[in-house]
């Protein structure tokens, strides 16, 4: 009666992102598990293991993961903390909240980008991922203190944002690097790979630099280095992943996970705006002012940009 029992495989310390022998993002190679299979070529014969070394497939992401979902709930987090504790109400405000915005999502991206090319249940991932919400924490534990208005003031927290930042480009080059070791013998997908991890080493090398440029004493516009570090990496990833197609984002859930963040941040945006409706109107009988107030609120901030999001999620 042994086939009424559940067997557990034991979780590898480093699982392969690479498709089983035999399949190639879906499509099955024929005779796969015997390599004496063979397929001629004008007079050469090429077996069908010498074939799949020769281009290789990642395995396929038809939709995100509970981790990574959950993941993307502590970017949300980091949001909510962030206005809950700082009131948004004049310049300054509104430029640290889109500068620390900015840097947050800048982050999210460089760990989505990967999750949805070369994420694959192991040890390591799983420790890895365990990081990346060490780091979501941090930035809402510095996100309170965060003003680069008054660099000088808050030097100790612009300290602090640049090893946060340096740490999590740390984790994302081992990752990497555990792709590496199971594509060595691919110099057409370790070049891009290399790539981006020598585009992940600079921004954490310059993000140490700039710990040290943070005084109370120094002029505080190191910070815009980051946001520099940040799109340049962007760039490095993406154009490296558009050149070499093997690690592009074609047979990735790139889309859908972007389509749900912007959902979830809309859902956050709703309760913020319901809050702020219902604090305005406090203590208020129902006039026309307030009618207007709600129905702009309904149609051009909720509804018009829903409608707009999910579009371009369909279309996409």
């Amino acid at each position: 009666m042994a086939h009424g029992k559940l067997r557990y495989r034991p979780l590898p310390l480093i699982a392969s992102p690479l498709e089983q022998h035999g399949h190639a993002h879906g499509h099955k190679a024929h005779g796969h598990g015997s390599e004496q299979s063979s397929m001629k070529k004008g007079e050469e014969v090429v077996t069908v293991q010498e074939q799949y070394d020769a281009t290789p497939a990642f395995r396929e992401r038809e939709e995100a993961s509970s981790i990574e979902l959950f993941y993307d709930l502590f970017f949300v987090a980091n949001l909510t903390t962030f206005t809950a504790n700082k009131p948004i109400d004049d310049k300054q405000t509104i430029s640290g909240y889109i500068g620390f915005f900015v840097l947050l999502w800048f982050t999210w991206l460089q760990v989505v980008v990967y999750d949805v090319r070369f994420g694959v249940d192991s040890l390591l991932e799983r420790f890895c991922k365990l990081l990346h919400f060490g780091v979501m924490v941090s930035f809402a534990i510095v996100g309170n203190n965060f003003d680069p208005s008054s660099p000088k003031d808050s030097y100790v927290t612009m300290r602090q944002l640049s090893l946060i930042m340096m740490v999590s480009r740390i984790i994302l080059i081992c990752q990497y690097t555990s792709v590496v070791y199971w594509v060595k013998q691919h110099r057409k997908i370790t070049t891009p790979l290399l790539i981006h991890i020598s585009a992940l080493a600079i921004g954490a090398a310059l993000c140490l630099g700039f710990f040290f440029t943070f005084t109370s004493k120094s002029s505080g516009k190191a910070y815009i280095g980051w946001y520099v570090i940040a799109v340049l990496e962007a760039l490095a990833v993406f154009l490296s992943s558009s050149q070499w197609k093997v690690v592009g984002f074609k047979h990735t859930n790139l889309h859908e996970r972007c389509g749900l963040l912007t959902l979830i941040i809309l859902g956050e945006g709703i309760i913020v705006l319901t809050k702020a409706m219902s604090y305005v109107t406090k203590g208020e009988n129902f006039s026309a002012a307030i009618i207007g107030q709600i129905i702009s609120a309904t149609l051009i901030i909720v509804s018009l940009t829903f409608f707009l999001c999910l579009t371009w999620r369909t279309e996409s």
